[in-house]
């Protein structure tokens, strides 16, 4: 019977082992499907309110780019403020992955 139990198990360890790289914190609004992006706030030349924050990462910088503007449409942003981008030393199986990309970013909308 503990042969089953552990058989049944493995593909939930398996999925929870792949660890969730979006992060957010914030608030949600109605979706939007325009999205300005910014790479400084000095840049905005709107009056603004960030109202969420979000994290990815992976290896490649046109998805993770591509997963935060998808979010930003979903939770209902106006923009996207860029705030740091830095590679990551992450530890996955055992194996560090200096090719990992983490991106931070600020979910705005305009007043």
């Amino acid at each position: 019977m503990k042969k089953y139990v552990i058989f049944a198990l493995a593909p939930l360890m398996f999925l929870f082992s792949c660890g969730i790289s979006f992060h957010y914190m914030g608030d949600t609004h109605p979706p939007t499907t325009n999205v300005d992006i910014y790479y400084s706030s000095h840049d905005v030349k709107k009056p603004y309110t960030v109202f969420g924050k979000a994290s990815d990462s992976g290896s490649n910088l046109q998805k993770i780019q591509s997963r935060i503007l998808e979010e930003a449409k979903k939770r209902g942003a106006n923009g996207i403020i860029y705030s740091n981008m830095q590679n990551s030393n992450e530890v996955t199986n055992g194996n560090s992955d200096p090719s990992n990309i983490v991106i931070n970013a600020n979910f705005i909308e305009y007043n």
